[in-house]
């Protein structure tokens, strides 16, 4: 009779450290970071006991780690966007689009990072500060391509009015279909960056 071949783990096993996260981040943004307990994430996650120990040593590490890694998404995303020989209108576009698409697709990783920042480790909130620096430095670039006349004070504080006018997203409910959602916000958010400007969206 034949051995019965191994399952590969990570067939046997899916990925238990992304089933933390998303439980817990999810946890993290509906009860809060101090009402949410290890135990209530590793049920949330199906893993009971210990287990969760062998992926994350405390609920600090797992919101450090889920942050870290929503964001510098971002920030990677970014980057690409910046380093493309496209228009200088495309790039903008670009990094609008890949802005708000990541909050609407989760849109709890914003509400975490703004209310629970003081429950960041200081390494983790020090290099949040710096993605978050990052993150508009390259909108400003992008924006004084288009509009060089523009002061860097001016771009600064249009570029801050224009994120945060993407951030309500986080937390209003519209109601409105997420695709359609984000259609309208990135070109209001496109119409007030370049004023009269703007023309027809890239794509």
């Amino acid at each position: 009779m034949s051995p019965v071949p191994a399952t590969p783990k990570s067939k046997r096993r899916p990925d238990r450290r992304a089933r933390i996260l998303a439980a817990a981040m999810d946890l993290f943004h509906n009860k809060g970071f101090h009402a949410t307990g290890m135990d209530e994430i590793g049920a949330a996650a199906g893993i009971t006991g210990p287990g969760i120990y062998r992926h994350f040593e405390s609920k600090e590490k797992i919101l450090a780690t889920g942050v870290r890694e929503a964001v510098g998404g971002w920030l990677d995303r970014n980057r690409a966007i910046l380093a493309l020989p496209a228009p200088p209108e495309a790039v903008l576009d670009g990094l609008i689009a890949n802005f708000v698409e990541g909050l609407i697709a989760d849109r709890f990783v914003s509400v975490i990072i703004m209310r629970e920042r003081h429950a960041l480790e200081p390494d983790t909130r020090r290099w949040v500060d710096r993605a978050e620096r990052k993150h508009i430095e390259a909108w400003v670039e992008a924006l004084r391509r288009l509009r060089p006349d523009l002061p860097e004070s001016e771009a600064r504080l249009m570029v801050h009015a224009g994120l945060w006018m993407c951030l309500c997203v986080a937390y209003y409910d519209s109601g409105v279909e997420p695709k359609q959602e984000a259609e309208m916000l990135t070109s209001m958010v496109r119409s007030a960056l370049l004023g009269s400007c703007a023309g027809p969206l890239t794509g």
